[in-house]
């Protein structure tokens, strides 16, 4: 600054006239010399300024760098934050703009697409229809209190985080610094010997005396100036004009939850019907196996799956971007691909059990809560992550999964029997992630999600290989074996090994069902289905990653039998002290051959939970002739025995149902075999059906 002496009354009387041009040019020095990082700039309009006024602005601006150092922005920033009427005020431009803006795309919708365009259901648009004249319009009736309410709280966040504090702080301090010299001045006249350097020191001086209730009162102000500049910048940046009507009803937190009615219970029983078609199949493994993804044709990422018994039956699958159908690159699909994973695959599981209780899932949609979820995959006994967290987690779950296409040629039956069930390219899953909760400014999303509605349309390939109606050979496609609830529990971090296996025994049982010994398996076969072949290579030439693998597989059947499976071990080919947890001496001869080598030609029988190895085999025995009268004591009850029983009194799936306190549909499944008669259930059908 310059040390040449100029008289009180010049300077003063030159930042008098020029009060608010200097205050602009203080703020502009201000931001342009602030080389601290501070994303959040004051935008500053440029002022054409005599050369006197310019002379004095720079000046002061020197002055003003010196005075407001960051120990006294800090004394300002505090009340500021704590007292200043800023959020409300850019709180109320936001609210007036957003609902102007709002009003407007509902007008240009309803001019273009009409009425029904428009979700009459949410309680702000009314409909006014006149009778007479056979018209119909729209009225927009808000709730502001509640919006600007909703409003404030989504901006606590931005408040909080954007530098706008510090560069408001700055605002205020450089107003403040003017107003004290105008007030010295005043104060001052008699004494013609007052310099600059006098000048400043008494306003430094002055400024640091000043109460903090005072200085409160002179912000409120510079508060109405600066809520436009903040509230601009938000508009901008949010490129309304490309805005959708959801997109305005999530920033105004106009959105409703879904209806109660839509939301589908996730109250699994322990044992759930699961289908276990091919796409199912082999979309695990590809989530399971990132390893087998290929760059195709055009460097398209994809997924082969190839039957074994018929090498003309293959599944293909794909990734996508979930707004379109076309399929992505190596590059772009890759990123998906390192998505998926087990929390993708239990996902997929619950997608599917749930599935199952759709008569026409081609035709059907379900909603879950992400809360639910949570809950049956034994997330809320983790606490070192918030509800939210897991939330948000379930939603990036859902959103790897609405990526994976799947396109199918497959061909069952024999003969004339024989079904295509061809289908072209389509998704597994059409996901809709619908997040509710507060609108965070600072990042444009909802962070904190009080729930996560996630909608779920399985995809058109559960037409072809879920449809039980039509001819005997299409009831081959609809395959459906059972999932163990526990499963889902499984904590992959601490016993990956145990939910690869309890995944992959889980489709085998329904796909080896017709085998002689369907649940015999050789300890090398089970492991090259689960782990990538260079893992299983890697354990052959190396001991230690050989003890490694042991010793995961041994604690993975120590986990499953712990959850019900069944498992017997072959004692020619898996001797007692190779088995988990085994105190038995190994013999003289142990070390002839290799323990690992030993492991991977061992063999044992793995058998999922009771009752699914029951379940299963009725679906492996034939259909049993009509008993004759005096045995049908000691036959199970079936579901055709309900169905024709029902029928023959006349009464309606409800009106049994009804009898038993169960819906409709759950008789249906009974009846269609997709439910199992429980023994709780069964003696109170022969009662009423006069079943002896």
């Amino acid at each position: 600054m310059s040390t040449a002496p100029r008289s009180k009354a010049t300077l003063t009387n030159q930042l008098i006239s020029v009060n608010d041009e200097v205050h602009e040019e203080l703020l502009a020095t201000l931001s342009k010399e602030d080389a601290d990082g501070t994303a959040w700039d004051v935008e500053v309009a440029t002022i054409d300024l005599t050369s006197d006024q310019a002379d004095a602005a720079s000046q002061w601006g020197t002055v003003a760098r010196n005075m407001l150092t960051p120990d006294y922005l800090e004394t300002l920033i505090e009340p500021l934050r704590n007292q200043s009427s800023l959020p409300e005020l850019v709180t109320a431009q936001l609210l007036q703009h957003l609902l102007k803006v709002y009003g407007h795309k509902i007008e240009v919708v309803v001019q273009e697409q009409g009425i029904d365009a428009i979700d009459v259901n949410l309680p702000h648009i009314k409909v006014i229809t006149n009778r007479k004249q056979g018209t119909k319009r729209l009225e927009l009736v808000f709730d502001q209190e509640r919006i600007k309410e909703y409003l404030k709280n989504s901006l606590s966040e931005f408040f909080t985080h954007a530098g706008i504090w510090k560069e408001f702080a700055k605002a205020v301090g450089a107003n403040l610094i003017i107003w004290v010299a105008t007030d010295l001045e005043q104060a001052e006249k008699a004494d013609s010997s007052l310099t600059e350097d006098n000048l400043v020191q008494l306003v430094c001086q002055r400024l640091h005396q000043l109460d903090l209730s005072l200085i409160v009162e002179r912000s409120e102000v510079l508060a109405q100036l600066h809520c436009l500049d903040i509230a601009k910048k938000i508009i901008d940046g949010f490129n309304l004009s490309s805005c959708t009507l959801q997109d305005m009803e999530k920033l105004l937190g106009l959105k409703q939850r879904p209806p109660a009615r839509t939301e589908t219970s996730l109250d699994f029983d322990p044992i759930a019907v699961l289908p276990t078609s091919i796409p199912i199949a082999s979309s695990i493994r590809a989530q399971l196996r990132p390893d087998l993804w290929q760059q195709g044709n055009n460097q398209i990422a994809v997924f082969h799956y190839r039957s074994k018994g018929n090498p003309s039956n293959y599944i293909e699958h794909y990734i996508t971007n979930p707004g379109d159908i076309e399929m992505l690159p190596w590059e772009a699909a890759e990123q998906i691909i390192n998505k998926f994973g087990f929390d993708t695959v239990k996902l997929q599981l619950i997608f599917a059990a749930r599935t199952m209780e759709e008569n026409e899932p081609w035709n059907s949609a379900f909603t879950l809560k992400a809360s639910d979820i949570i809950q049956l995959l034994g997330w809320d006994r983790n606490h070192n992550t918030s509800l939210s967290e897991k939330r948000n987690a379930v939603a990036s779950t859902a959103y790897a999964l609405s990526c994976l296409l799947v396109r199918s040629v497959w061909i069952e039956g024999r003969g004339r029997r024989k079904v295509d069930a061809s289908t072209p390219i389509g998704r597994m899953w059409d996901v809709l992630i619908d997040l509710h909760g507060q609108f965070d400014w600072v990042t444009g999303k909802i962070e904190k999600p009080d729930e996560v509605y996630i909608t779920v349309s399985p995809g058109l390939w559960t037409k072809h290989f879920l449809n039980r109606a039509g001819s005997r050979a299409k009831e081959a496609l609809h395959q459906f074996g059972y999932l163990a609830r526990d499963i889902l529990k499984i904590d992959p971090y601490h016993n990956e090994m145990a939910l690869r296996l309890a995944i992959q025994l889980t489709l085998d049982a329904r796909i080896r069902v017709r085998n002689q010994n369907p649940y015999d398996y050789r300890v090398g076969g089970l492991l090259e289905e689960v782990l990538a072949k260079a893992e299983i290579d890697r354990a052959l030439q190396d001991k230690h990653k050989a003890r490694d693998l042991k010793n995961r597989w041994n604690n993975a059947l120590k986990l499953l039998m712990s959850l019900g499976w069944q498992i017997e071990f072959d004692p020619a080919t898996y001797p007692g002290w190779l088995r988990p947890g085994s105190t038995e001496p190994k013999p003289e001869d142990w070390r002839k051959i290799r323990v690992i080598d030993r492991l991977m030609q061992a063999k044992l029988t793995i058998m999922p939970p009771h009752p699914i190895p029951t379940l299963l085999a009725k679906i492996k025995e034939p259909k049993r002739v009509k008993p004759e009268p005096e045995t049908t004591l000691m036959l199970e009850l079936t579901g055709e025995q309900v169905k024709h029983a029902r029928e023959s009194k006349g009464w309606s799936r409800k009106e049994l149902g009804g009898f038993l306190n169960l819906s409709a549909d759950y008789i249906g499944k009974i009846e269609r075999g997709d439910r199992i008669i429980t023994p709780e259930l069964e003696p109170k059908l022969r009662r009423l059906l006069n079943l002896a």
